[in-house]
Parts: structure tokens; C-alpha cells; sequence
């Protein structure tokens, strides 16, 4: 069998990690992340996706090339809340955000920006924009920038 040692290492590989962390693309760029950073991961997927060791949550994206993005669902709200109210209250949660380009499990780049800017910026984009859907996509350059703009 071709892959037998590779699914034997798989094995293990998941006997390790935490609760809700799957070995997806995604999965093993957090694991990956929050190893480089020092941080937890959360369980499960709903929030923030790592913790440090003060407490402080942070939202994760990871990407194999040059594109992160952050979907906040529709615009169409049936609570009552405003979009706005919708970004805010996830936003304001993280600490920040880090967006990680990683190959393998090697993190080859990083970039951070606290949740304040992300925040900001985020809103003022929604507010120029006319789609129902709620999903900006960064690259890496444009991420770090926006630490740069505030």
C-alpha cells in the first residue's frame, strides 16, 4: 500500500491534537501558527481561534498563497442587529488578527493588526460596498498595511 506509513504518522498526528483542530488545510496552518506564536488553540470553530498565555483571544487566517479572507455572513440579519452590530460584536472579541502564510507546517510569513484598526477598517469598507455578502479578502501586503495606515 502506497500511503500505509503515511496514514500510520496521520494517526498519531490526530491522537494529538486539541478537540475541534482537523488535519484541513486550515487545521494544520493553525496548529502550525499557534505553535510559532505560543499560543492555544480554542475549541471548537465559533470566536476566536487561539488564546495567549494572558488570555487574550486572536482570529487566525492562514493561507498556502496570498489570500485571507474574513466573512462575517450576509447582511440580511434576523435579531434585529445591524451588520455593523454583527461585525463589531465578533471584532471586538479578538485582541487582533493575524494573517500567516504557511507552507507545509512551516509559517514563512506573518502579519498582525489589532482589532481596533481591523475593526475600523472593516466598517468603513461594508459601508463602500453593496453586496450581501460580508467577506473582505486581504493579501498579505494589503493586511499589513492596514497596521501601517493607523
Amino acid at each position: 500500500m502506497k500511503y500505509k506509513k503515511a496514514i500510520e504518522y496521520l494517526h498519531k498526528a490526530f491522537a494529538e491534537l486539541p478537540e475541534g483542530v482537523e488535519l484541513t488545510k486550515g487545521g494544520i496552518g493553525e496548529v502550525a501558527l499557534a505553535n510559532h506564536l505560543g499560543h492555544t488553540l480554542v475549541d471548537g470553530d465559533k470566536n476566536a481561534d487561539a488564546f495567549d498565555e494572558k488570555g487574550r483571544e486572536f482570529e487566525y487566517k492562514v493561507s498556502h498563497t496570498d489570500q485571507f479572507n474574513f466573512n462575517f455572513g450576509t447582511r440580511q440579519m434576523q435579531n434585529g442587529m445591524s451588520w455593523e452590530d454583527k461585525i463589531t460584536a465578533k471584532v471586538s472579541k479578538w485582541e487582533g488578527a493575524y494573517c500567516a502564510r504557511v507552507i507545509g507546517v512551516t509559517v514563512e510569513e506573518v502579519a498582525y493588526v489589532d482589532s481596533t484598526t481591523l475593526l475600523n477598517y472593516l466598517l468603513e469598507h461594508f459601508r463602500n460596498t453593496k453586496g450581501q455578502l460580508l467577506v473582505k479578502n486581504f493579501s498579505m501586503r494589503n493586511f499589513k498595511q492596514l497596521k501601517n495606515s493607523s
